[in-house]
């Protein structure tokens, strides 16, 4: 593991360059995330986020600083909490033990409310349409 850590500290211009994919994979998923593409409790976010995180904690190596340190590796350890708890509640519904439900983002309840309001909103519409179609028959 040393010989690993030599190896990188001699060519800091690599280090470098993996702190910037991390750091393009944040701007990514950050973006994704705010357009609307992905949702903020994907496994595709969370994959962007660890992944950005670990190239971050990479280029650390070089030129090391303890904040730096410990916001990514909590991003890191979150993360893979994350993944872990997905995978097991994905498990337990395969083994038909249903656990309570993963809370839905805000995002996607508005997105709900908004569905449901469009449908008796439609319903309410073709009521009065019937009621109306109908009066002018006699």
């Amino acid at each position: 593991m040393s010989e690993l850590l030599f190896l990188l500290r001699q060519h800091p211009e690599m280090l470098q360059f993996i702190g910037v994919i991390g750091f393009s994979l944040y701007i990514t998923a950050f973006t994704l995330l705010q357009t609307g593409r992905i949702c903020g409790n994907s496994v595709g976010y969370t994959c962007f986020v660890v992944t950005a995180a670990s190239c971050v904690l990479v280029s650390l190596v070089s030129a090391f600083n303890l904040a730096a340190f410990l916001i990514q590796a909590s991003y890191v350890c979150l993360g893979l909490f994350g993944l872990m708890r997905r995978y097991v509640i994905r498990r337990m519904r395969f083994n038909r033990h249903e656990p309570e439900p993963l809370r839905q983002s805000f995002a996607a309840e508005v997105r709900q409310a908004r569905q449901r309001r469009a449908v008796k909103t439609r319903a309410f519409r073709s009521d009065q349409s019937r009621s109306i179609s109908q009066a002018h028959q006699f």
